[in-house]
């Protein structure tokens, strides 16, 4: 049965379905091959089950946030800001994107938005400025790729909703893997550019005090709107999704502050909130369909049945996981990833004795080292727009910082608590 599921679903996504209908069809086709007809009726509970919940109201909320910064021009100013401040280190700017990025995925939490607005402002500049394109590329590329890791991120919000894990704890459990994977970045820039100093420009005069005040300006608004959603989070102050309110609340005024706030914008961005937001919940959707036909057939408990007594060790378990989803995030992205495999395999990584909030961050770095590998890693798709560049040289730029995400992920197995502590302290 299983071996049919797969043929059928991989059969129906190469013919072309969109995602959430060859999931929710496959579901509905393996039910009725296994007799179980009467059990279709349910579907549509599951239908309204999904779509009700509270925490998904999130969604909308942190996507609506990150559009009103984007098409107000905050992100720019932001990114500036930043620039200022970050001159004087050896490879400036390249080290301006990976830290704009880091904080701007705070208010954002979409890898995708997070790329496309700092490489909006930086790619022209930093052309402009003689930087070497493959680093340009790849630092971008691999800022962008933290909009999920650095919370609040969309697929940490899924990942909460279908394992019914708190999505606040989650967000928190993120906060040290993603400022550690951060660092890396940053400590391999300052290295690649030590190296080979040919990639950067040379040093322009540095900033006045004055200069970075004015800088300090433009940075201050986004990160107050970072520490204001976090901090509700972490004193229980809110929900996620009363969080989210928040944010997005947040970012209307700080555009109408800064004089950014049109209505064409407030239109755009809120076009582009339903679009993402219709696209993730019929693919949850279709998703939720198939994982109550797994479980009707007994799919689910079988594999995981099988895997435990294959009587692996659990590391090398874990290994065996992570090399599967490095393959499928070169096929399919992040969120897909997700519901495919999780009604399989969570039950498999509980019954080895892993922490579901550590995995969980776990799978959001995997999903972002997905974003950044070819064929399928939208990001690069993002960039090479931007950049009108050729593909290969957006990926090559890339491939270091897919290493370095490999890195993150081998430093968080060795130390959980790098995701584990900081929610064992929430109120």
């Amino acid at each position: 049965m299983l071996i049919l599921l797969i043929g059928l679903l991989v059969s129906l996504l190469v013919a072309g379905l969109w995602i959430p209908f060859a999931l929710g069809v496959t579901g509905i086709v393996m039910l009725l091959l296994h007799g179980d007809a009467v059990s279709l009726p349910s579907v549509a509970s599951i239908g309204w089950n999904t779509m009700e919940s509270f925490v998904l109201t999130s969604v909308p909320l942190f996507l609506l946030m990150g559009e009103l910064i984007l098409r107000s021009g905050l992100s720019s100013r932001f990114y500036r800001g930043v620039a200022v401040w970050m001159a004087g280190i050896r490879g400036e700017l390249l080290h301006s994107n990976v830290v704009a990025s880091a904080i701007f995925s705070a208010v954002c939490g979409s890898s995708v938005a997070t790329a496309a607005a700092i490489g909006t402002v930086a790619i022209p500049e930093m052309r402009a400025r003689g930087y070497a394109a493959r680093m340009i590329y790849g630092t971008i590329a691999a800022g962008g790729a933290l909009g999920n890791l650095i919370p609040p991120g969309i697929a940490t919000i899924i990942y909460g909703a279908i394992v019914e894990q708190s999505v606040a704890k989650l967000f928190i459990a993120c906060v040290i893997p993603g400022a550690m994977v951060t660092a890396i970045f940053l400590a391999y820039i300052w290295v690649a550019v030590l190296v080979d100093p040919s990639v950067v420009p040379p040093t322009t005069s540095r900033p006045t005090g004055a200069d970075r005040w004015r800088a300090a300006i433009d940075v201050f608004p986004v990160v107050a709107l970072m520490v204001m959603v976090l901090g509700t989070l972490w004193f229980g102050i809110a929900t996620p999704t009363e969080s989210a309110a928040v944010g997005a609340t947040g970012a209307v005024v700080l555009a109408w502050l800064y004089r950014g706030l049109s209505w064409s914008g407030v239109r755009d961005s809120l076009v582009n909130t339903v679009r993402v937001t219709c696209m993730v919940l019929f693919i949850i959707l279709g998703a939720q369909i198939l994982s109550f036909a797994l479980v009707r057939i007994g799919i689910n408990r079988q594999v995981s049945e099988w895997v435990v007594g294959l009587d692996l060790s659990r590391w090398v378990l874990f290994a065996v996981i992570t090399g599967l989803y490095i393959v499928l995030g070169t096929l399919v992205d992040g969120i897909s990833m997700m519901v495919l495999t999780l009604p399989v395999l969570y039950p498999v990584i509980l019954q080895a004795g892993f922490d579901p909030i550590w995995f969980g961050v776990v799978l959001v770095t995997l999903i972002e080292l997905g974003q950044i590998t070819p064929p399928v890693g939208l990001v690069l798709f993002v960039i090479q727009g931007i950049s009108k560049a050729p593909m290969h040289e957006v990926a090559w730029g890339a491939l270091p910082f897919m290493v370095l995400f490999l890195v993150g992920i081998v430093l968080m197995a060795i130390f959980p608590q790098t995701a584990t502590w900081l929610p064992s302290l929430m109120r």
